[in-house]
């Protein structure tokens, strides 16, 4: 594609590239769709799109000794989830519910995340499942036959507390779990609940959900500190369910983990 758009003189102005912390920077699970207006002006500016494996191309007509884009412009483009975990696992800080998250970007100012009012996009309300808005912007005086927009937007994973229901042999045992990877700042975990059953071991503070991490957590025995567990498993996109924290009697989301050894 981008050896025939040479041939018929155009030229890629923009390569933004989505990229899920999730799975650790990859640029899939990504459904992209220029707003109506954005494929208008596309349309009546003589730009080609390009959209696919999680990125967004766009080529301009140019002529030797032409500005490549002769006016500031605004293309809009609607990102949906194309994979159900994805939507589970997608959380924009400081966004609020009623606004949508606006991922901004320019050559002059690169990537910036904020949220906008539901309200003021009407043609969100025809579109299901939206996750943010991709706003790419067209400047004339940084975007020449030498130079063009070039990024990647990182889509952050969920972070929450994790939770580990161990039933089974180990479930009356006093345990400990441990962070054999961050040993300098380790997560620690409490016990809310024990019973003959299971018991349920809470991480006390929020932790990342990144598909394929490698295991980070070991199960010991509290008393020996003997590993019981080398390996306990990774929270992953379908972990997500609510449990009360033991502290307050409310309920809060965590990513639960079960163990049966």
């Amino acid at each position: 594609m981008d050896q025939k758009d040479k041939r018929e003189g155009y030229e890629r102005i923009v390569d933004v590239s989505l990229c899920h912390e999730y799975y650790n920077g990859s640029c899939c699970g990504f459904n992209v769709t220029p707003s109506s207006e954005s494929a208008e002006i596309m349309r009546r500016e003589g730009l080609l799109c390009r959209i696919y494996d999680g990125k967004v191309r766009i080529f301009a007509f140019c002529k030797p000794h032409q500005n490549v884009i002769s006016k500031k412009m605004t293309l809009s483009f609607f990102v949906r989830a194309s994979i159900s975990e994805v939507w589970n696992v997608t959380r924009f800080d400081n966004v609020a519910h009623d606004e949508l998250p606006i991922a901004n970007v320019s050559c002059s100012n690169g990537v910036c995340v904020k949220g906008r009012k539901k309200s003021t996009l009407p043609e969100l309300q025809q579109i299901f499942g939206v996750l943010f808005l991709l706003e790419v912007v067209l400047e004339p005086e940084y975007i020449n036959h030498e130079k063009y927009l070039t990024c990647t937007v990182k889509i952050p994973t969920k972070k929450l507390r994790w939770c580990y229901c161990v039933s089974g042999a180990y479930a009356n045992k006093n345990l400990l779990i441990n962070d054999s990877l961050k040993t300098d700042d380790p997560v620690r975990f409490e016990c809310i609940e024990r019973s003959s059953r299971f018991s349920l071991y809470v991480s006390q503070r929020e932790i990342p959900i990144v598909s394929g991490a490698p295991p980070r957590f070991q199960l010991l025995d509290s008393a020996t500190s003997k590993v019981l567990m080398k390996c306990l498993p990774n929270a992953n996109a379908k972990s997500i369910a609510k449990t009360k924290t033991g502290q307050d009697g409310g309920s809060i989301f965590v990513a639960e983990c079960f163990v049966n050894p």
